[in-house]
């Protein structure tokens, strides 16, 4: 467990997403409670923030070719555009709350998503100092 922290923290994490994510189609929480979503994408952007660590600095594809200040960018980036194709996926598959509403939607998802790796990225300072 000590070896990978990283990915362990991330799996625990999507299988939590996914779990609050069953739960929230099952009671419709994402219509009735106007946080439940912001909730969801801070999950997930704290869970990519985790596996976009382990690939820059805990696998060790990329060891000593990129500084720390360069895998917590490509960390930061990595998620924000993958964030971004969901909001895409999203609006492609009518899955929105409103349509007048959705540029407020996509904001607020995407400063979730950033919060999310924003957090994993100051959790795990400590771990990517040491390695």
């Amino acid at each position: 467990m000590k070896k990978y922290p990283l990915l362990y923290t991330s799996l625990v994490l999507v299988i939590l997403l996914g779990v609050l994510h069953f739960i929230a189609e099952t009671f419709y929480l994402y219509w009735t409670l106007w946080w439940f979503d912001n909730v969801a994408h801070f999950l997930g952007g704290l869970a990519l923030g985790y596996v976009s660590l382990y690939i820059f600095c805990g696998s060790g594809i990329f060891k000593g070719k990129i500084s720390l200040a360069q895998t917590m960018l490509a960390s930061f980036v990595l998620v924000m555009i993958l964030g971004s194709i969901w909001e895409i996926f999203e609006y492609a598959n009518g899955i929105t709350e409103s349509t007048e509403k959705y540029s407020l939607d996509i904001i607020h998802d995407l400063l979730s998503d950033a919060l999310g790796v924003i957090f994993a990225l100051w959790t795990a300072k400590r771990f990517l100092k040491s390695s």
